[in-house]
């Protein structure tokens, strides 16, 4: 072997011994990064029915039409831009990924309303997400409150207390009622005469199971507005868990004064009286209700027929039980309606 021969072979061990003592390493890079890049290839794109739904000063009041809503990337960049329907709401067909979520940016704006920014989480394979905004009313714009007029003490709010309510609402959207109720009792302690505040506080204690904390609250709300619907209507469901019939009757009749065609206070006015055994009310009540959007509020029908069958009216129930098995015929009072049916028409029981 001559001498080029022999540096060659030199190098070639040299180079040989070099990989060996390298070589567990670029197996740990190697296993290190396989996941990684296997995940990549498998990541794919999931789409998303996202539903922005625009409140103005309380959860039971829609936006108006002339409001716009923003989807942005979590940069800012601007996605789409919508109005909000007759209902407040926006939607938008989006994206996550089936790896990872994804951080957008709504934002929202118009006349008479303050604009707001905030930023949301979609998680992986989430296929449809609804967000629940309030929005401030600017202080120019008392009538866009829905069920009532906006009290006049609701105009002059300082900023620091709007500015507590708004996270009071965004907490109660998130269902962490400790830390709505701190932010409405600041609110509250900014501005006392705070009809709305007093109203969010309600709702935060009695969500969070203190029913008996969250009266006063309710009370105080419609000390301070008069014609505040949805206040009485909170008041009332817990009187209506007290087994209290009168108290709801009376305040469901109350509020349906300031909001005449909200269709759960008119079903539940119907039911109450019913119970009460002042049928001939149960019985516009109930009709009311089945006028205007009443979804999930079929048993009204039956309520209907309960208070007509009490007048000895047969006929008109039986038409009541009809419409109850039409709007859920699968419902939990399917089997009474069947069963009146069958009795009336045939005058022997289901089969």
């Amino acid at each position: 072997m001559n001498e080029l021969q022999c540096r060659s072979l030199s190098l070639f061990r040299g180079s040989v011994m070099r990989l060996l003592r390298i070589a567990p390493y670029c197996v740990v890079l190697t296993l290190a990064f396989t996941p990684r890049v296997t995940a990549q290839q498998n990541e794919h794109r999931v789409p998303v029915d996202l539903v922005v739904r625009v409140h103005v000063d309380s959860m039971r009041n829609s936006a108006p039409s002339a409001t716009k809503v923003q989807l942005q990337d979590g940069y800012g960049q601007l996605e789409r831009e919508k109005y909000v329907d007759d209902g407040g709401s926006a939607e938008f067909d989006t994206f996550t990924t089936s790896i990872t979520g994804v951080t957008k940016r709504i934002r929202v704006f118009g006349p008479d309303i303050q604009e707001y920014t905030e930023n949301i989480d979609i998680e992986r394979m989430e296929g449809r997400k609804i967000v629940d905004i309030v929005v401030r009313a600017t202080m120019g714009a008392a009538t866009l409150s829905v069920g009532g007029s906006v009290p006049a003490s609701r105009l002059h709010v300082p900023e620091k207390a709007q500015k507590e309510f708004q996270k009071g609402s965004e907490s109660l959207a998130k269902k962490d009622w400790p830390e709505a109720s701190k932010h409405f009792h600041l609110a509250i302690a900014e501005h006392p005469d705070y009809d709305v505040a007093y109203n969010g506080l309600g709702l935060a204690l009695a969500s969070g199971g203190d029913s008996k904390g969250a009266r006063p609250a309710f009370e105080k709300a419609i000390s301070l507005n008069e014609n505040f619907a949805e206040a009485y209507r909170n008041l009332a469901k817990i009187s209506l868990t007290e087994r209290n019939l009168t108290e709801v009757d009376t305040l469901l009749v109350r509020s349906l004064s300031a909001d005449p065609t909200n269709g759960w206070a008119l079903a539940y006015a119907a039911y109450a009286e019913l119970q009460l055994h002042k049928f001939e009310d149960a019985v516009a009540h109930a009709r009311k209700a089945h006028s205007v959007e009443h979804k999930g509020l079929a048993s009204c029908h039956t309520v209907a027929a309960l208070a007509l069958e009490g007048l000895n009216r047969q006929p008109e129930a039986l038409l009541e039980y009809e419409t109850y098995l039409q709007e859920e015929p699968n419902g939990r009072d399917a089997a009474r309606a069947k069963q009146k049916i069958a009795l009336w028409t045939t005058g022997q029981p289901p089969k």
